[in-house]
């Protein structure tokens, strides 16, 4: 069965000033339809992370609150990722964030955590990060990192947000913090790899990847010559709540993977996927991640 590891699924754009906060503020949701789809696409469930954008664009997907209701309300089929920015608009350690995401944590209403440096403009190993990151070891909890490049004008998102050195310091600072590293870390994916070789924790996924196949094809053959395509894992990155638009998502990307992405590796030379590496890929390797 395939598990969307990565998704902002029924996480649309929302200003602080008017976030939602369950299942019941999304207006005009025919849940059943989403999940009779799913069903008829093999899609066994839906990881939704929320994202906190409060400290630059004052606003977020989502919130904790909706993630984490979805996960209660819609047991096994959706799997609750928490955002999180460390760092208050005025560079000050975010305590109200922290005590909300330890509550989720603590009390299972969240499988994960989400940080994403480049939106709110700090760096992956700023000290007020540290303390959500012991919180993920302490209880065994994931992080999803966003440290790749960002589409748009500069001001958006500087890349001194992106580089992977910051990463490399917080594998080395905490080796049993277990991470996904978003879009495979486009473009720094070879360094990225590099990092994933002494730190075992380190996971990947290629969301939005598919868009660049050959490119995609090529890092997943380095992948695969290291040895870590059990550690990555597939994703649509959707953001909103289009039942339609979401299902047709899903099924060119699980066409893609399943149909086109072994044809393009052959005319390049290199290395087929096995059908269990595909179905890896797909479902197999995020539920061990998620430890479903």
């Amino acid at each position: 069965m395939v598990i969307d590891a990565h998704s902002h699924l029924l996480q649309g754009r929302h200003p602080v000033s008017d976030l939602p906060h369950s299942l019941d503020d999304l207006d005009d949701l025919n849940i059943s339809e989403l999940l009779a789809g799913l069903d008829l696409l093999g899609v066994e469930a839906v990881v939704t992370l929320a994202q906190e954008m409060a400290r630059i664009r004052d606003q977020w997907l989502g919130s904790n609150s909706l993630a984490a209701d979805l996960q209660e309300r819609l047991e096994g089929r959706f799997f609750a990722i928490a955002g999180f920015e460390p760092v208050t608009r005025w560079d000050q350690f975010n305590a109200p964030r922290f005590e909300q995401v330890r509550e989720l944590v603590r009390s299972g209403r969240v499988r994960g955590l989400l940080i994403t440096p480049p939106y709110g403009h700090f760096q992956l190993n700023d000290r007020w990060a540290y303390p959500f990151y012991q919180l993920a070891v302490e209880y065994d909890v994931p992080v999803y990192v966003h440290q790749g490049a960002m589409f748009g004008p500069p001001e958006n998102a500087p890349q001194y947000g992106g580089g992977l050195w910051t990463l490399d310091q917080v594998v080395v600072d905490f080796p049993d913090l277990r991470l996904n590293i978003e879009h495979m870390a486009w473009p720094w994916t070879e360094e990225l790899l590099a990092i994933m070789a002494h730190g075992p924790n380190v996971h990947t996924d290629v969301t939005m990847l598919s868009m660049r196949p050959h490119l995609l094809a090529w890092h997943l053959t380095i992948a695969g010559d290291y040895g870590f395509l059990d550690r990555i894992f597939w994703g649509t990155d959707y953001v909103g709540r289009d039942n339609e638009e979401y299902l047709e998502t899903v099924r060119q990307e699980l066409d893609f993977y399943r149909n086109r992405l072994n044809p393009i590796l052959k005319g390049c030379g290199w290395p087929t996927l096995s059908t269990a590496q595909i179905e890896g890929l797909l479902g197999d390797n995020i539920r061990r991640f998620l430890n479903l």
